[in-house]
C-alpha cells in the first residue's frame, strides 16, 4: 500500500472512530497489523473459494432426516429454579414432542451468562447484534442451510411440495408453545390468514409472495398441526424464500390468544383501546402489538424475549419454551440473557467495541477499521473473526429515474450517465484503501458462486476509465462551466450538484462514498450527502424525495437473487431508489405509482418468469440488461466482514456462513448453541 499516496485516505481509515477508538489505534503498530490482517484475510478468502460452493437451489425436500429426540432433557439452572418455585412446568412439558436437535460447533455448552452487544436503532427491540446472537430471526417456518443451497426444518418439522410447485403441505411440531406457555397450533395460522393477511385494514396490499399470479394463496387447515398452502401458479421458490427467509415469517404463527384483544373483530372496544394508547385506529395499535420486534408484551417463538425496554438498553431473557435442544437433550439457548445497548451513533458503537464493552459485535463493524478493532480485541480479552460477506456489491449506488425534477430525471434515465459514473470509479483504489486488496473489483452482479455468474457481467463498465466517462457525458451534451469545476444540467445550465442521504449500516458506506465523491468530482459531477437514520430515509424514499440512493449489494446469492425487485428491477422501498414509482406500480399491479417503459416492464416480466420456473434464461436476460444499462452502479464486492468476539464466547465458527441478508447473517450458524465458557 502506498502510504504517501493514501495519507488522506489513511486518515479516513484511522480517524473514523471516536476518541477512544483513535487512542487505541494510535498505540497500535499499524503496518505490522495491516500486513497480518491482509495475510489472514487472503487465507480466509482461499478457504471460502475451496469450501463454500452454492449449487442450484433445492426447493423440493420431501424427505427430511431429523435426529431422533433425546430420551431426557436438560435445562438452564435459571429455569430449573423457576420450576422449583412453581413458576414453570418441567422442561419435558415445555418442549414439543419432537424438538429440533442442533449439532454443536465445538462442544456441548455451559449454561448461563449474559451477552452484551450494541445497536444503532431505537426500534425494533433486540435488533442489530442482539438479533445475531438470538439466531432465529422471525420464527421462520424453515431454516436456510449453511451453504445456502436448500432449506432445513425449523418451526416446521417437515414439509412437502407438490410436483407442480403449487401446493405446500406443512407439518408443525406437536406440543410447541409460545414464550408464555400457550400452545402454537394451526389456529395461529388460521388467525394469520383470516384476520391478518386478508383483512385489508391490517394488510392493504399482501406481499407478492403470497399472491403469485395475482391470486392470493389459499389455506386449508388439515388438523391441529398440519396445514396446506395452495397457489394459483407454480411457486418453486416459496420454500426457500417464503418459508426459509422473510416474506411471511413474522406473522404466520400469530399468538392469536394475545392479539385478539387488539382486533376489532374480537374486541368491539378495540378503537377505544387504540386511542388510549395514542393511536387513531384499532389496526395501528394491532400492528404494533403484532410485531415481535416492537411489542414487549407479544408472546413469540424466538429464543429470547424482551423483559424490559428503556431508551438506552433493551434487556432480553431466554424463552423457557424454546423448541431447540442439543444432541444430549439440553434445551437451547445456552445463554440466559442478552443486553442490547442502544448507541447514539456509529462512533459511540465503535468506541464501545474497541473499549471492550461488548461481548459480541459484528453487524455495524467495517473492515476499514479492522486494525483498530483487532487491537481493541487484544486489550479486551477478545479476538477477531472474518466471515465472507456474500455480497455482489459492498456499496452500490442508484440514481432516481422517477425523481420529481424533470431535468434530473431525463439525465438519470440516460444509460450513458450511469455508465459514465461507473467508469469514473477507481475500484482498485477502493479495494486497497478500504479492504486491503481483499475484495473483488467488480460491477454489481451476482456473487461468483451463483449458478448465473459470468465474468462479463462483473467486468461491464467496471474498468477505471475517466476519459471514456467524460466522452459519454460530452455525448449527452452535459457541458462544463467556465471554471471547468462542474458539468451543467442541460436546460437550466446550473452546476450538476446532487444532494441526497444515506444510512451507514453493515458496510463502510461513508468512507467508500468519500472516495466515490472524489472520482465523480473529477468528471464534473458533485454529490453532497449526509448520513441519517433509516426511519427518516424510509420516509424520504417512500415520498420519492431522494435523487440518489446507496445500499449494500446483497440479494446476489441464489437464495434471494431476483426473488423480488431491488437492484435488478425497481423497488418500492428504502434499499434502492432508482424507480420508486415504478416499483409501486409493480407491487400494486398498476393501482398506484407510475407505469414504467417497456424495458423496465421486461425486467419485471423476466423476474416473474424466473420465480415461476426457476429457469436460467430469464436470469440471463436480467443480468445482461444490468451489464448494459448499469441500473445499479457497483464499487467492489465479495469482501471479508469482521466479527469481534469475546474469548470466552464459544461455538462460533471461524469461517461462518455468508455475512449477508441472503442467509440472514448468523441464521445458518445456529447461534442458539453459542455459549459463555464458565
Amino acid at each position: 500500500m502506498d502510504l504517501k499516496r493514501h495519507s488522506r485516505r489513511d486518515f479516513i481509515r484511522l480517524t473514523g472512530l471516536s476518541a477512544a477508538g483513535v487512542a487505541i489505534a494510535a498505540c497500535a503498530r499499524e503496518p505490522e497489523i495491516v500486513e497480518r490482517i491482509v495475510q489472514e484475510t487472503v487465507v480466509v478468502e482461499k478457504e471460502v473459494e475451496r469450501e463454500v460452493v452454492v449449487e442450484k437451489e433445492v426447493v423440493v425436500e420431501k424427505e427430511v432426516e431429523v435426529a431422533p429426540p433425546p430420551s431426557k432433557f436438560g435445562e438452564s439452572p435459571m429455569l430449573a429454579a423457576r420450576v422449583a418455585r412453581g413458576e414453570l412446568p418441567p422442561v419435558e412439558e415445555r418442549l414439543p414432542e419432537d424438538p429440533l436437535v442442533v449439532e454443536v460447533y465445538e462442544r456441548i455448552g455451559d449454561y448461563g451468562g449474559t451477552v452484551t452487544c450494541g445497536t444503532l436503532r431505537m426500534e425494533p427491540i433486540g435488533w442489530g447484534d442482539a438479533r445475531m446472537v438470538m439466531g432465529n430471526f422471525y420464527a421462520n417456518m424453515l431454516r436456510i442451510s449453511k451453504d445456502a443451497t436448500h432449506v432445513t426444518p425449523n418451526v416446521l418439522r417437515h414439509y412437502e411440495m407438490s410436483d407442480d410447485f403449487t401446493e405446500v403441505t406443512c407439518y408443525m411440531r406437536k406440543g410447541m408453545k409460545f414464550s408464555d406457555g400457550e400452545p402454537c397450533t394451526t389456529e395461529c395460522v388460521r388467525f394469520w390468514y383470516e384476520d391478518h393477511l386478508t383483512n385489508t385494514e391490517v394488510t392493504p396490499v399482501p406481499s407478492i409472495w403470497v399472491r403469485p399470479g395475482d391470486e392470493l394463496v389459499e389455506l386449508d387447515i388439515i388438523d391441529d398441526y398440519t396445514f396446506k398452502l395452495t397457489f394459483a401458479v407454480p411457486h418453486p421458490a416459496f420454500p426457500m424464500v417464503g418459508m426459509g427467509h422473510w416474506p411471511i415469517a413474522m406473522h404466520i404463527f400469530s399468538p392469536h390468544h394475545f392479539l385478539k384483544q387488539f382486533h376489532i373483530k374480537y374486541n368491539p372496544d378495540a378503537n377505544e383501546l387504540a386511542k388510549e394508547a395514542g393511536f387513531d385506529f384499532w389496526y395501528q395499535l394491532y400492528g404494533r402489538e403484532a410485531n415481535m420486534y416492537v411489542s414487549v408484551d407479544r408472546p413469540s417463538l424466538l429464543s429470547f424475549t424482551c423483559v424490559r425496554d428503556t431508551p438506552t438498553m433493551a434487556f432480553l431473557e431466554r424463552n423457557p419454551f424454546y423448541y431447540l435442544v442439543d444432541p444430549e437433550g439440553n434445551q437451547l439457548p445456552y445463554i440466559d440473557k442478552i443486553n442490547s445497548d442502544r448507541c447514539a451513533d456509529l462512533s459511540v458503537l465503535d468506541a464501545k467495541t474497541v473499549g471492550g464493552t461488548f461481548d459480541f459485535a459484528a453487524f455495524e463493524l467495517r473492515i476499514l477499521y479492522y486494525a483498530t478493532y483487532a487491537e481493541g480485541a487484544t486489550l479486551s480479552d477478545a479476538h477477531m473473526k472474518l466471515w465472507p460477506s456474500g455480497k455482489g456489491g459492498e456499496c452500490v449506488y442508484n440514481v432516481n429515474m422517477n425523481y420529481e425534477d424533470d431535468e434530473m430525471r431525463e439525465v438519470f434515465s440516460d444509460k450513458r450517465f450511469r455508465q459514465a459514473l461507473s467508469l469514473a470509479i477507481n475500484r482498485k483504489d477502493i479495494n486497497e484503501v478500504i479492504y486491503f486488496g481483499n475484495a473483488s473489483e467488480t460491477q454489481m452482479t451476482v456473487i461468483p458462486t451463483s449458478r448465473h455468474y459470468k465474468p462479463e457481467y462483473a467486468e461491464a463498465f467496471a474498468e477505471y476509465d475517466p476519459d471514456r466517462a467524460n466522452e459519454l457525458l460530452d455525448e449527452m451534451g452535459l457541458e462544463w462551466n467556465a471554471a471547468r469545476t462542474h458539468r451543467l444540467w442541460p436546460v437550466s445550465k446550473q452546476p450538476i450538484i446532487i444532494s441526497w442521504n444515506l444510512v451507514e449500516i453493515e458496510t463502510p458506506k461513508g468512507p467508500i462514498t468519500e472516495l466515490v465523491e472524489e472520482y465523480w468530482k473529477n468528471i464534473g459531477i458533485e454529490i453532497r450527502w449526509q448520513s441519517i437514520t433509516r426511519v427518516l430515509l424510509t420516509q424520504r424514499v417512500g415520498a420519492n424525495e431522494e435523487p440518489m440512493s446507496l445500499w449494500h449489494g446483497d440479494e446476489t446469492a441464489d437464495t434471494l437473487f431476483l426473488r423480488r425487485p431491488k437492484f435488478f428491477a425497481p423497488l418500492d422501498g428504502d434499499e434502492s431508489a432508482w424507480g420508486v414509482l415504478w416499483g409501486r406500480w409493480y407491487n400494486t399491479r398498476g393501482e398506484m405509482g407510475e407505469e414504467p417503459p417497456q424495458e423496465i416492464k421486461d425486467l419485471y416480466n423476466w423476474m416473474d418468469e424466473y420465480n415461476r420456473t426457476d429457469s436460467d434464461e430469464p436470469a440471463r436476460k436480467v443480468l445482461e440488461s444490468q451489464a448494459e444499462h448499469v441500473w445499479t452502479i457497483g464499487s467492489v464486492g465479495n469482501a471479508p466482514h469482521p466479527l469481534f468476539v469475546r474469548n470466552n464466547l464459544k461455538n462460533i465458527s471461524d469461517m461462518g456462513g455468508f455475512w449477508t441478508w441472503d442467509t440472514l447473517w448468523t441464521f445458518t450458524e445456529f447461534p442458539e448453541q453459542w455459549f459463555i465458557e464458565s
